[in-house]
Order: C-alpha cells, then structure tokens, then sequence
C-alpha cells in the first residue's frame, strides 16, 4: 500500500485545493449575476469536455504508465487557476472567460480518475481493494470538509485570488508526491496488450473495447444505465442547492452547509477504509439510493440551513459506501489490461447525465418548479428557493421509481453471483 498511500495522499491535497477554486468560482458567478441558470451552466462546461474525452483518455491510460498520466493530467488542469488568476489581476476577468477555461480544466481532469482508479487495482492486492477505495472516498470528503470550510472562510478576506492560489500549491504538492513514488516503484509496463498497434483505426479499435466488453456482460450495463438515470435526478439536485443558500444567506453558510454534508462523507469513508465492505454489494447500492430519495423529498419540504445540512450529511455519507462498493465490483470483474478502456466507459455513461442535469436544474427551478411551488397549498421557502424546493421535491419520488425498476431486473440483482470475478496477479513487493 506504501505507493497507493504516497500518491493518494498528493491527490488529497490538490482536492482540497480544487474544492476551493470551485467554490470560489460559483459564489463569484452567483453574486456577479444573481443567475441559478449561469451557475449551473458553468458546472455543466465543467463536466461536459471530460466526459466527452474519456473514450480517448482510457486507451492512452492503458497504453502509458498510469502515474505519468495522473502528472500530465495535474498539469494541464492547473491551467484553470493560473489563468484566472492573471485575469483577476488585470481587473479582466468576465463570465465568458470562465467557460473555455472550465471546460479545457474538464478535458485535461478527464484523464486523471481512469488513471488513478486502474492504479489501484495494479498497485494494491485484492483484499485491501475496498479499504484503497474507501480511502480515495475519504480524500474527496476530507478535500470538500477543507476546502468548503477554507474558502467559506477566506473568501470574504482574501477573495478568489488567495483560494486560486492554495489551489496552485496543493497542485504542486500532488505532482511531488506522484514523482517520488517513482523511487519506490520503478515505471510500470503499460497494461494494453495486442501487440504494438498504432494510428487512428487502432486507436478507435481500443476504445470500442471498452464498449463492448460492458456490453457483454448485461449485469454491468444494467447497473450503469440505472446510474446514469440516478446521476441525472441527483446532480440536478445537489446543483441547486448551492442557489438555494446563496439566495438567502453569506457565502459562508453555504461553505458550512457543504462541509457539514461532506463530514457524513469523511466518517463513512474512514469506517469503510479499515473494515471490509458488506458481501451484497448491489444491495448496498440501491438500499442508499432508498436514502437519497428520502433525504431528497425532506430537504424540499423544509429547506431551512440545518435540514439541508443534515440531508448533505445523509447523501454524501450514502456517496461514501457507493463510491467503495462501485469500484470494488468494476475491479474485481475487470481485467486488469482493460480497466482504463473499460472505466473510461463507465464513467462516461454513468456520468453522461451530468451536464444534463446542469443544463435543466435552473430552467426547470425557474419555469417548472416556480408556478408548482406557487399553486402548491404550502410554503417551503420564497422567491427563486421555492422553485428549487419543489425540483427536489420531484426528484425525490422519481428516483425511488428509478431504483425499484432497475432492482427489478434479475440480471441486475444477481450481477455478484452470475459474473465470476476475474483472476489477477498480486503486486510485487516494493
């Protein structure tokens, strides 16, 4: 585990300082425009480039020593704060710069989480998968707790300048941590096998190969549309809750809020990261999606600061298990040589529904939910806060109805019992 734990602890600190530039960057949007559809617009530039880049981004991470990647990929992304950074100080910086530099941020971040989910599985040994996996869980939790606090903190003092330049450093602090790593584990030989392939039709043959191997196996692909479906009701939640907040209260209540939801994150993780998993990992899925739902339809009916709080706690906790359970499964049915193809698949279809997700939360809080809320015969909140509390108020019920047809299906349900875990070589001694 020492290379694991040398290259997880550089990530933990760049998210950190990538939680704060992101939320330093929302609340300058909100407050320059007051806009819950401009807010989510640039989460959507953010998300879109990357999912779009992850077919090409899983071959190359088969093809390259993974942690070359990762340094590549942290360098390119770094890109976003030192231009943002130039602008504020030439007293430039306008909306529409933010777009194009978000979305080149998303295409070069695009390479990163297949390189790092393959690593953990070429680098760790089959009985501590669940415990590495938990532990990455544990650095996004500790990377939100911090920098949700930080940046609340800090912005009014030292604004999106000082947050974009802690983000600058943990940037470097990751990048060593990959290098030295280096000094304990020589370069690892690239995982792609077939001979030595090159060009356009091979490059397009090696992404179809993630495709199909999902497509094989109707368990993996039910499983992924049903979060794909699941992303879509949820991001378009989470989404707005940012303008929920922002519209009645200081940006330092929203960082309270998130950081108060990323602690369920934090304890979850590290109870996950030194116990083993539950055997039903499918059950394990969808018995959180059961509590999403139900924290979904709370959170609309009484959007007071502490029900938020407690309803982020709820579903970044419940993110925690899924996000040790998910990989664990994809790892231990993926062979080794095929898991960037394969998990840049999976991303992209899991998360596709993301940046749709972003494009409608603010429309629909504004046109849908706006003139609900206003026949409704209650009051949940006021203003644009109404709009948004009856869009989780929908998405509550209809992600129950999502989880319950996809539990459903028998191939689904028995996905850990009909598909045989693969078999994989232990990693060398360091």
């Amino acid at each position: 585990m020492r290379v694991f734990n040398l290259v997880w602890a550089g990530q933990a600190a760049s998210m950190i300082g990538t939680a704060m530039t992101v939320f330093g960057l929302g609340v300058w949007v909100f407050l320059e425009t007051g806009s819950p559809t401009a807010f989510t617009t640039l989460v959507m530039a953010g998300s879109l480039p990357g999912l779009l880049m992850l077919p090409f981004a899983g071959v190359l991470v088969d093809r390259w020593d993974r942690r070359r990647v990762m340094l590549v990929s942290d360098l390119g992304t770094a890109v976003l704060p030192l231009a943002v950074l130039a602008l504020l100080s030439a007293g430039a910086l306008e909306l529409w710069h933010l777009y194009p530099l978000v979305a080149a941020a998303s295409a070069c971040k695009a390479f990163q989480w297949p390189a790092f989910s393959s690593l953990v599985s070429q680098v760790v040994g089959k009985d501590d998968l669940s415990k590495a996996n938990a532990r990455v869980g544990l650095a996004e939790a500790g990377g939100l707790v911090l920098g949700d606090l930080l940046a609340g903190a800090l912005y009014g003092v030292v604004g999106l300048e000082g947050l974009l330049l802690v983000d600058l450093a943990t940037f470097g602090l990751a990048g060593t941590a990959t290098l030295a790593s280096f000094r304990l584990l020589p370069p690892l030989p690239p995982a792609r096998t077939g001979g030595d392939r090159r060009g356009p039709r091979a490059l397009g043959e090696e992404m179809a190969e993630g495709l199909r191997f999902i497509r094989q196996r109707p368990g993996l692909l039910g499983l992924l549309v049903f979060f794909a479906a699941n992303n879509l009701l949820m991001e378009m939640s989470l989404v707005l809750v940012a303008p929920l907040i922002l519209g009645a209260h200081a940006p330092s209540a929203l960082g309270v809020v998130n950081a108060v939801g990323a602690v369920g994150m934090i304890v979850v993780s590290a109870l996950l990261s030194v116990v083993r998993l539950p055997r039903g990992l499918v059950r394990t899925v969808f018995a959180v999606t059961l509590l999403h739902g139900c924290l979904l339809l709370l959170m609309g009916a009484h959007p007071a600061l502490w029900m938020l709080g407690l309803g982020l706690f709820g579903i970044l906790g419940g993110y925690a298990v899924t996000n040790a359970v998910t990989p664990t499964l994809w790892q231990r049915k993926t062979p080794t040589e095929i898991q960037g193809r394969v998990f840049a698949v999976r991303r992209m279809i899991a998360w596709s529904a993301e940046p749709v997700a972003y494009g409608l939360a603010g429309p629909l809080a504004l046109h849908v939910g706006g003139p609900l809320a206003g026949a409704a015969p209650w009051e949940t909140a006021t203003g644009t806060g109404a709009g948004i509390a009856m869009i989780l108020l929908l998405a509550g019920p209809l992600l129950l109805v999502v989880a319950a047809l996809a539990y459903a299906r028998p191939r689904v349900r028995h996905l850990e019992r009909e598909l045989p875990d693969v078999a994989r070589a232990e990693p060398a001694a360091t």
